[in-house]
């Protein structure tokens, strides 16, 4: 089943998801595969309880008013036959959450711990700026509010909540955790290494391309693809120079189905093996500034236009030193890292002690974030990519990829 995005309640914070977009990071308690639909209790008094802390109590109302809420901005994102089975989901997700927040509030008040306003809305740009150039990202708190599917005001009481949530996490766990300088050397030394020993790797032949997509799915049938390709391609085939150049952008906005089409096909650079075959042969094969016959690839139809051919090369001592420098982590990065890894292993503890002490259930949450860094903004490569090989934690990122379908 997909993962679905489930809007971080207070333990995880208000993480921005943009409209109608799945979350990059699951909520408190979300786990990857599917709850069986026997966790959603059969419909019922509203007033049932659902799950309870002590005092605090969820019931099966206010559970079905918070699925229903998600659902419904999941419109279109969830296949029926799915549907539910996500309900299932959702509902045991929002059970441990309740039962995460409630302990953690609880006992953030046994601590006498409060929050301002003025810590809420520091926190709440920390979050905008994290989230700055993403498409749809908020400009301010309220936008990020109103984006909410739980509304506005729930919006900005679960927000609070989090704010001093990552107080009590702060001041019982992040304050008390000291990096090992001997093992902070040791991982930065490590890291350098690995940087350095791919800078030195050759660099393979590459090409430089745009293309126009033509999608074959359940909205355009293979013939009408053909079709609408095979009309593009007579626009093209007998073009040249800066007159090819610019029609092939002006095309590529216009009826692309790739998101290369904002920048008219434009792929950049990519080695042999980045693409699904057809389209890698094609690539390499064709020669620059002139349009070939559409490719067919398992995406639909292509038409390429190879801009710069680029062949393999071994870099001087001089260029190793550059990408090294240019790509080689700050040393605080590196130990922001390995604190927030700490402070996650010892926020479950935490909690599971909180938990029983509660006599609850041991739900499986993420810890909250820990002032991480936020991740470096990478342009993404075009649908018809592989994935890319994972980077290693704070070494120099992999060129993201889109997978193969």
């Amino acid at each position: 089943m997909r993962k679905l995005m489930i809007v971080a309640l207070a333990v995880s914070g208000l993480v921005y998801t943009g409209c109608n977009k799945k979350s990059e990071a699951p909520a408190a308690g979300t786990t990857d595969s599917a709850v069986p639909a026997a966790a959603l209790p059969a419909p019922g008094n509203p007033n049932d309880v659902v799950v309870a802390v002590g005092d605090a109590k969820l019931t099966r109302g206010e559970l079905d008013a918070d699925i229903a809420k998600i659902i419904d901005a999941q419109k279109g994102q969830i296949p029926p036959e799915q549907l539910e089975q996500a309900k299932s989901y959702l509902a045991e997700q929002f059970k441990q959450q309740f039962v995460t927040k409630t302990v953690l509030m609880n006992e953030a008040a046994k601590k006498g711990l409060s929050v301002t306003d003025d810590e809420v809305v520091a926190r709440a740009n920390e979050v905008i700026k994290a989230n700055q150039g993403r498409p749809g990202a908020p400009a301010s708190f309220d936008e990020m509010l109103e984006k909410h599917p739980l509304g506005k005001d729930r919006a900005r009481a679960m927000f609070k909540e989090e704010v001093l949530v990552r107080k009590l996490v702060d001041q019982e766990i992040a304050s008390k955790i000291k990096v090992d300088q001997e093992e902070l050397k040791k991982q930065y030394a490590s890291i350098v290494s690995n940087i350095t020993e791919r800078a030195k790797n050759a660099q393979p032949e590459q090409v430089r391309a745009s293309h126009i997509l033509v999608k074959t799915d359940d909205k355009k049938d293979a013939d009408a693809a053909k079709k609408e390709i095979d009309a593009l391609y007579g626009q093209l085939k007998d073009l040249k120079g800066d007159a090819l150049s610019k029609k092939f952008a002006e095309l590529a906005k216009e009826k692309s189905d790739c998101p290369s089409k904002e920048k008219g096909g434009d792929l950049g650079a990519f080695g042999h093996g980045q693409m699904v075959p057809e389209f890698d042969k094609a690539a390499f094969e064709q020669g620059i500034g002139k349009v070939y016959a559409p490719v067919k690839t398992s995406f639909g139809w292509h038409l390429i236009l190879v801009t710069e051919k680029i062949p393999a090369k071994t870099p001087t001592d001089a260029e190793v030193e550059k990408i090294v420098a240019e790509k080689k982590p700050k040393l605080a990065d590196i130990e922001r890292m390995m604190k927030n890894q700490q402070i996650q292993q010892k926020f479950q503890e935490y909690l599971q002690g909180l938990l029983q002490a509660n006599g609850v259930g041991q739900p499986a949450p993420q810890a909250p974030a820990a002032q991480a860094k936020p991740a470096q903004k990478i342009e993404s490569k075009p649908v018809e990519a592989k994935p890319a090989e994972p980077a290693k934690p704070a070494a120099e990122p992999a060129k993201p990829a889109e997978a193969k379908k």
